[in-house]
């Protein structure tokens, strides 16, 4: 099949571009990255470069652009995308910016597979707007025509896919029922951690952006409740934390706890942490557990994190519920009080990342590809057939 991947930054796109490369298609990559800055894909990967401009200067310039600029950007790539496009077999466009490309790719007679990592914006942005209020914020909600234009995305697409079961839930359930799963996991390094903590402390390592979906909020209430002694709560985060009132006022009441704003290996960071937590209460996939993991630190993940559903509770990490402070303070306890589950979960947390990946590919998001392919290939014979 020619296919074709349209999406505005290169993210997490080599995974199916090398992928469906090694079933011997041909792939095309429609990015305003420019091929010098494609990193991890296969040769065989084709590249057409179309603008971004607020993308180019937002990355170029570390700058935060304003929403409607990035709602403008998405759109104008969108449609220099579908004028550009030519015959495809498959077009998999990336969700906001792909309404135009996917149906220019169906009217000359493709399948339109939208990618979509998030949940349903409809109601990740209603969620959003929640979790501002709550820590003293307000949360940049999109444009309503940029919503309905998201909308009319899911419904114009021949499939969806989705990273994992909890961003498939989120949509109503005719579109759910075209939704693919493919776990967004790639390979994670295995090296176990070069430093361990000492016995005398305890460190406790959260990473990610948006504080708002990482659920910080919790971590920082369940935190302050706790006042564990010799112990420290390590944040990896942006200073976006310091701009909610009620996160800032935490951060300052609690001499233990540290935000770490850069880190030039990760795994140096994972290294000086006794465990590790994954708090999100919106996580479509959160591959930073499966970094931890990877690195053998004991670990604790919400069930809004879509990667949580690739692991055995109580074997691998500890899974506990979203929103939760009191599921935080009970699984963190658990962690600190007792050496045996943390010895434990440093040898099981590294096996059940290698059993995720085979000949250096990562099985579950292979397979996730093969379910799309074979549900575009039954589409296909019952429209023949039709």
């Amino acid at each position: 099949m020619k296919i074709v991947i349209a999406a505005g930054r290169q993210a997490h796109y080599r995974l199916p571009a090398n992928s469906l490369v090694r079933r011997g298609n041909d792939v095309y990559l429609h990015t305003a990255t420019p091929r010098s800055r494609m990193r991890g894909f296969d040769p065989g990967v084709g590249n057409r470069w179309v603008p971004a401009p607020v993308a180019i200067f937002s990355a170029l310039t570390h700058t935060r652009t304003p929403l409607i600029l990035d709602e403008l950007d998405s759109m104008l790539f969108d449609r220099w995308a579908s004028a550009t496009l030519g015959d495809c077999d498959l077009l998999l466009g990336a969700a906001s910016s792909s309404l135009m490309t996917g149906k220019a790719a169906q009217r000359r007679g493709g399948t339109f597979v939208l990618d979509r990592a998030c949940p349903d914006i409809r109601v990740q942005q209603q969620m959003m707007v929640e979790e501002a209020r709550k820590v003293g914020g307000v949360f940049r909600t999109n444009s309503p025509w940029f919503i309905e234009r998201q909308v009319e995305e899911y419904e114009r697409a021949d499939f969806i896919l989705c990273p994992s079961d909890y961003s498939r839930r989120s949509f109503p359930e005719h579109l759910r029922r075209k939704a693919v799963l493919a776990p967004l996991y790639g390979c994670s390094a295995m090296m176990p951690r070069l430093i361990k903590p000492s016995a005398s402390s305890f460190v406790l390592g959260v990473v990610g952006g948006g504080p708002l979906r990482k659920g910080f909020l919790y971590l920082l209430q369940a935190w302050k409740e706790l006042a564990l002694p010799s112990a420290e709560l390590r944040i990896r985060t942006s200073n976006e934390i310091f701009t909610y009132p009620v996160l800032k006022r935490l951060i300052s009441e609690l001499t233990t706890v540290s935000i770490v704003d850069y880190i030039y290996d990760i795994k140096s960071f994972y290294s000086e942490c006794s465990a590790f937590i994954l708090p999100s209460v919106d996580d479509g996939f959160g591959l930073a557990l499966m970094e931890a993991l990877a690195c053998g630190v004991p670990s604790i993940a919400t069930r809004s994190c879509g990667a949580s559903e690739l692991l055995i509770p109580d074997r691998d990490c500890l899974l506990i519920e979203a929103f939760s402070v009191d599921q935080i303070k009970e699984a963190v306890l658990r962690l600190y009080e007792s050496r045996d589950l943390r010895e434990r979960l440093e040898v099981n947390g590294p096996a059940a990342v290698a059993g995720l990946q085979q000949d250096g590919m990562a099985w579950p998001y292979e397979e996730g590809l093969d379910r799309l392919l074979a549900a575009i290939e039954d589409a296909k014979l019952s429209k023949s057939a039709a």
